[in-house]
């Protein structure tokens, strides 16, 4: 299978190239808040690279949410100019789970991805690392009961899990969103993904009774 896969989630902008399953290039960097300008130039610079042909792709893979509101926008928002300009489906890839794909473990654990303030995406993963729960957000103190005695893998929560020695700091990457892009391509591909639009998590629930 042939893929292209965004990640614009986090503060990680990336876009990589996969052929007949494996990836052949990957264009990424840690750029806050310059995904719209990077973008673009990543994908000339992978596709002068690599080669790769918008007609021979059997997909857009892009990393739908929860994350950053402005670089989910981003992401979507390219990979449907890239899908629509050559009829191709779009495949959304559930952030938590990319970030979890290489947090392999003997035990259960969770991730963590940091919203705003004192506000945490996260997500449970069995040992083999399915998940256990859908994305959820809350505030820290909740989060941390809830999380106390679980192994955490954690994308810019450090100033909460700090006092945790079970904590390990990682990255978003698109080399996960098109692994898991290609694996579940059956199950989440959206052949006419014109109303597609990014997993939020909606406002409401980020302030919701407790």
């Amino acid at each position: 299978m042939n893929i292209l896969a965004i990640e614009t989630s986090t503060e990680v902008c990336g876009i990589a190239y996969f052929e007949n399953d494996k990836m052949e290039g990957i264009e990424e960097a840690e750029i806050p808040r310059k995904h719209a300008a990077s973008l673009p130039m990543f994908y000339a610079s992978l596709q002068d690279k690599t080669n790769f042909l918008l007609n021979e792709l059997d997909g857009i893979a892009v990393s739908i949410g929860p994350g950053s509101f402005t670089g989910l926008r981003i992401g979507l928002s390219f990979a449907k100019g890239l899908a629509y300009s050559h009829d191709l489906p779009i495949i959304p890839v559930p952030t938590l789970q990319a970030i979890a794909h290489d947090c392999n473990h003997d035990a259960p654990f969770h991730v963590l991805l940091f919203s705003h303030r004192d506000m945490i995406y996260h997500q449970s993963f069995s040992a083999g690392g399915q998940p256990t729960s859908k994305p959820d957000v809350d505030k820290w103190d909740e989060v941390s009961s809830i999380v106390e005695d679980i192994n955490l893998f954690h994308v810019k929560c450090n100033k909460f899990t700090k006092s945790k020695n079970n904590a390990k700091n990682v990255l978003a990457t698109a080399k996960n969103v098109g692994k898991l892009g290609i694996n579940n391509f059956n199950d989440w591909v959206i052949k006419k993904p014109y109303t597609l639009v990014p997993n939020y998590i909606a406002p409401f629930e980020m302030n919701k009774p407790k």
